[in-house]
């Protein structure tokens, strides 16, 4: 698992490198409109417990992140590893999305691998699509369809209401959402075959502008699973979680 790790995030690097070094020959052509096209950034956030749709996967975390980004797609190569007794490396994401708008709906489509290191879960990759309607208020209704074609051979989707705000330079964020899926997907993370809903989470984040390329989030959540069946299957079938990220642009 450790090699098939290392070979997804070499590939990713050489073609994050790709990707800047085009824009940047792109940039010298077009001299004559010296517009940025581009960014590259560096996140870095810190959880109390790291729970992904419903599934507390590892305790308290630290989850650094890499990636490039243009007006239509962005790159980017995520860790999340655990601090304190259980420290060590959990699993590493590669993603790539595609961004597009039609009216007032903004959608976006990618692929996104997960590999995981000494894990009882498998190496898998999923295909997603994501829609957001703009409708011209703090609140923004959305859903993500994401399509396991490796491991789990199943489907996810989570529907969500956004309300987003700001308040002088600080915006803020409350954000709930309801996931549901199929058997497949609650059979290899939940080890029990059931479909229907999964999950409810809600948040609330605020992003705190510190310069014009540096910011600070802290977040706070609360997770619950819905499944009386996966419930049985796992130590903690409801979370709250704290946490904090750094937002580093160049």
């Amino acid at each position: 698992m450790a090699s098939s790790i290392r070979v997804t995030l070499a590939r990713l690097v050489i073609l994050a490198t790709a990707f800047v070094l085009c824009a940047q020959a792109s940039a010298q052509e077009q001299a004559e409109a010296p517009v940025r096209t581009w960014m590259a950034g560096v996140d870095a956030t810190v959880y109390s417990d790291f729970v992904w749709r419903g599934l507390n996967k590892y305790d308290t975390s630290v989850a650094p992140s890499i990636y490039v980004r243009f007006p239509s797609f962005e790159v980017r190569a995520t860790g999340i590893a655990e601090v304190g007794d259980d420290e060590g490396l959990g699993e590493v994401e590669a993603s790539f999305e595609y961004f597009f708008s039609v009216g007032q709906l903004d959608l976006s489509a990618g692929y996104v691998f997960y590999g995981y290191d000494e894990s009882i879960y498998s190496d898998t990759s999923e295909i997603f699509g994501k829609a957001s309607w703009n409708t011209g208020t703090p609140i923004t209704p959305s859903l993500e369809v994401y399509w396991d074609i490796d491991e789990a051979e199943a489907l996810y989707g989570r529907f969500g209401v956004t309300y987003a705000d700001r308040i002088e330079r600080i915006n803020y964020r409350l954000r709930a959402t309801l996931g549901a899926a199929t058997d497949g997907f609650s059979k290899t993370y939940f080890f029990v075959s059931e479909s229907g809903f999964i999950d409810f989470d809600i948040s609330f984040s605020m992003i705190i502008p510190v310069s014009d390329y540096f910011s600070f989030e802290p977040f706070v959540g609360y997770s619950v699973l819905l499944d009386s069946s996966i419930k049985h299957f796992v130590e903690d079938d409801s979370n709250v979680y704290v946490g904090g990220a750094i937002h580093l642009m160049f």
